[in-house]
């Protein structure tokens, strides 16, 4: 039996449910009942190891978060810039 797509956005939704501050015991039974398909126990251990994989990666230093922004921003305004200048030559 093959997960599906829709397991995989299922298990992705009870992954950030579980994990809620507010989840609880009806949650939690709730979960087992869902996860008792073997089709779906799948789709949620694929889900786990990609959440523990991403949690496991480095952030980016903040030099590179500065670097991205200054590029965004400059980007934005080199769009803003052509978008002006073809508005003015269309004209």
């Amino acid at each position: 039996m093959t997960r599906t797509e829709d397991d995989l956005r299922e298990a992705a939704a009870w992954l950030e449910r579980l994990r809620s501050p507010h989840a609880g015991q009806g949650d939690q039974e709730e979960f087992e009942t869902w996860v008792a398909h073997p089709r779906r126990r799948d789709a949620f251990e694929a889900m786990r190891a990609v959440d523990a994989e991403i949690a496991s990666w480095d952030p980016p230093s903040a030099s590179a978060w500065r670097d991205l922004k200054v590029l965004a921003i400059g980007g934005a305004g080199l769009a803003a810039a052509a978008l002006t200048a073809a508005s003015l030559l269309a004209h």
